[in-house]
C-alpha cells in the first residue's frame, strides 16, 4: 500500500511537468510571426573605411517561424561620416578637385533578408545563427566646383551647382539572433477562436555584411561589423 501511495505521489509530480514539456514542444511546433525594433552600430573594413566612418543604426523588421527555421527581415537606417571629400576622385588637369561632398553624412538606408535555424532553446534563451542578402544605398549631395579669377587676378574655387547622387550595393550578410526571453501570456489569437502565446524579448545580433562600390574612383570594398540590440515581439499559434 505504501509503494502504491508513493507511485501515485510520484506521478502527480511528474504529470505537470510532463504536460509542459509536451505544450512547449507543441508550441515550438507551430507557425509564428513576430517583431524587432531598437538600435546599434557598425564599422565598415576594409577598402570602405578609407572613405567612410562607422555610424549609429537604428533598425526595424519582421520576421516569421515554423518549427526551428526563422525569416527574418528587416531595415536599418544610419548616417556613417565621408573620409574621402572626392570619392569620384574628379579633378581638373591642374589637379584640382571638381567635385566636393555637399553633405558630411551621407544616408545609408540597407535591407536585409535572412533564413536561419534555432541550434539552441533552453530556459529563457535561444540562438538563431542567419545568412542572407543585403542591399543598401548611400545618399549624398555633391558641390560641383569651378574656378575664377578675383579681382586681384587669384583663381578662387566656387559652387557652380549641387546634385544629388547615390550608390547601390547588393552583397551577403550573416546574423546571430541572442533571444533573451522577458516574459510570455496567453492571448487571443488573431486567426480562428483559439487562443496563442504572445512572448517578448531582448534580441542581441552581433552581424557582419559585405559591400562593395563599383563607381566610386577608387571602387571600394569590404565588410561592416556591428551588433543590434532590439525588443522582439512574437506571436505563436498553437496547433
Amino acid at each position: 500500500m505504501r509503494q502504491t501511495i508513493l507511485i501515485l505521489l510520484a506521478i502527480l509530480m511528474l504529470a505537470p511537468a510532463a504536460l509542459r514539456a509536451q505544450e512547449a514542444e507543441s508550441l515550438f511546433n507551430s507557425w509564428g510571426v513576430g517583431f524587432q525594433v531598437g538600435a546599434g552600430g557598425m564599422v565598415p573594413t576594409g577598402s570602405l573605411s578609407d572613405d567612410l566612418k562607422g555610424c549609429a543604426l537604428f533598425t526595424g523588421g519582421i520576421n516569421a517561424e515554423y518549427r526551428h527555421m526563422r525569416l527574418k527581415a528587416d531595415v536599418a537606417y544610419g548616417q556613417p561620416s565621408f573620409k574621402n571629400d572626392n570619392p569620384y576622385a574628379v579633378v581638373d588637369g591642374q589637379g584640382r578637385n571638381l567635385q566636393l561632398n555637399a553633405t558630411a553624412n551621407p544616408t545609408l538606408l540597407g535591407l536585409g533578408l535572412q533564413l536561419g535555424y534555432t541550434v539552441w532553446r533552453k530556459g529563457s534563451l535561444s540562438v538563431t545563427p542567419l545568412v542572407g542578402l543585403s542591399w543598401s544605398r548611400l545618399s549624398w549631395d555633391l558641390n560641383h566646383i569651378k574656378y575664377e579669377e578675383d579681382d586681384e587676378g587669384q583663381e578662387r574655387p566656387s559652387i557652380e551647382d549641387v546634385t544629388g547622387t547615390h550608390e547601390n550595393n547588393l552583397g551577403w550578410m550573416a546574423s546571430v539572433d541572442i533571444d533573451i526571453k522577458l516574459h510570455g501570456k496567453l492571448v487571443d489569437s488573431p486567426v480562428g477562436g483559439n487562443q496563442a502565446h504572445y512572448a517578448s524579448s531582448v534580441r542581441v545580433s552581433p552581424f557582419v555584411t559585405y559591400a562593395k562600390y563599383g563607381h566610386l574612383s577608387p571602387s571600394v570594398k569590404g565588410a561592416c561589423i556591428g551588433a543590434t540590440v532590439t525588443y522582439a515581439g512574437f506571436l505563436r499559434l498553437f496547433k
